[in-house]
């Protein structure tokens, strides 16, 4: 008698083409997040992917609205008895620069899906609608097998991810009813991995308040005899910034050599500074600096707990220095991005048993990763849902960068694994 994967195998088999063609149609879709680049019609990637779907007639209910002026999200629904389990994707992509354009491969463009060399190409194909599409058509395996999954099941996609916009995609899903408790992202995990740990992440500014003054009399601002702390000279605000900059350096080293995770690489606990703008005349000490950069942090450290460590470096330097002790900086987090805390499942989570059940089930090794970048799955996990990451498609191919593609077979295995995970649920 023919067995479960066997059936999936054979079902995959003969219908690859359609699901070729599907996520070669997705990648035809110019979902550019509008937030990010040029994009004269946003909608139009989720309007075809409602259509195609609704085609299909396996799922009870496609949802689609606009959330926000630009941005639009899509749930696939399936009812059943018991807790919903979501999988979360995204649609939009970072946009192909002009520089990309041109380093392209020239016979399989950045939307045209095209099949070269066992590989699908596009903007997309493996961040992230390779793993968009591979539960989809897994959803049409089973269909095809006669198996409807027990559990009611959300296959959701946003429009806003690549720019860190979860108040219209991740929370605009919360916010319509769609929550479960346990949750799949089909981000890349370097060819499904199962990935149950990410890294936090926040983005800050520091601002230092200095004195300003004139640069022939910078030598009393070094030497300040006869002056006392609330009648100096000056104070340069930029170098005041480097004592901040070189105790949080401190603070990233130690962090980076003493705080580990099991699934994660050394040294991942990092603070990045991206700018540096300071105020004041051609002539004159800088009498204000900004500093602005983010903390990428190991999944072990609790939000709140990377929130205090950073704070404590810059209170260190404050409590030494007599002018930050009477100005304080201002330090603001979040800054431009709403903060992501870490995501920590336990690795014997049953959704990771399963998962890698479904890896043993066509003989592959069931691989456990932790993700160094973010991604919608921290904004999950603030839900308090549990999340896990799997899905097809690695850096390495391209992503945000030229002549992006995911392997076909990388992406018609995804669609087996899935297949045979919905069948237990």
């Amino acid at each position: 008698m023919e067995n479960i994967v066997d059936k999936i195998k054979n079902c995959i088999e003969k219908n690859k083409d359609e699901y070729i063609g599907f996520l070669s149609g997705y990648l035809q879709q110019d979902s550019t997040n509008p937030a990010l680049g040029v994009n004269d019609n946003p909608l139009a990637c989720h309007m075809w992917l409602q259509k195609k779907l609704e085609s299909y007639q396996i799922f009870d209910k496609i949802d689609l609205w606009e959330s926000g002026s630009d941005f639009s999200n899509v749930v696939a629904v399936t009812e059943g008895e018991g807790e919903p389990l979501m999988f979360a994707g995204h649609s939009d992509t970072v946009p192909v620069t002009e520089t990309q354009k041109q380093e392209w491969r020239k016979d399989a463009g950045p939307w045209s899906g095209a099949v070269k060399d066992n590989k699908i190409y596009g903007r997309g194909a493996s961040d992230m609608k390779a793993g968009d599409a591979a539960p989809l058509m897994a959803m049409h395996v089973l269909h095809e097998l006669g198996i409807k999954p027990k559990r009611p099941l959300y296959f959701t996609y946003v429009m806003s991810e690549e720019n860190g916009g979860r108040e219209f995609g991740v929370d605009s899903i919360i916010e319509r009813g769609y929550k479960a408790k346990e949750c799949i992202v089909m981000e890349p995990s370097n060819n499904l991995a199962i990935v149950p740990a990410i890294q936090g992440e926040f983005y800050f500014t520091i601002t230092v308040q200095g004195l300003s003054y004139h640069i022939a009399s910078r030598h009393h601002t070094l030497y300040p005899h006869g002056y006392d702390v609330k009648n100096i000279p000056g104070k340069n605000a930029i170098e005041l910034a480097i004592e901040i900059i070189q105790e949080l350096q401190k603070l990233e080293k130690e962090l980076g050599m003493y705080v580990t995770h099991p699934l994660t690489e050394s040294g991942s606990t990092t603070i990045n500074f991206s700018g540096i703008e300071s105020k004041g005349i051609f002539s004159a000490g800088a009498e204000e600096c900004e500093i602005r950069g983010s903390m990428l942090y190991n999944p072990s450290i609790t939000q709140d707990e990377a929130f205090k460590l950073f704070r404590d470096a810059i209170s260190r330097v404050t409590e030494r220095n007599f002018w930050l002790r009477e100005h304080p900086p201002i330090v603001k987090i979040p800054y431009l991005l709403s903060t992501k805390p870490p995501v920590n499942v336990d690795i014997n989570h049953p959704l990771c048993e399963q998962l890698a059940e479904s890896a043993r089930a066509f003989g592959k090794e069931s691989v456990f990763e932790s993700c160094l970048s973010t991604s919608d799955a921290n904004y999950l996990q603030d839900h308090g849902i549990a999340t896990i990451t799997m899905g097809p498609g690695a850096n390495e191919y391209g992503v945000h960068s030229i002549s992006e593609y995911v392997p076909v077979d990388v992406y018609l295995d995804a669609i087996g694994r899935y297949a045979y995970f919905l069948s237990k649920m």
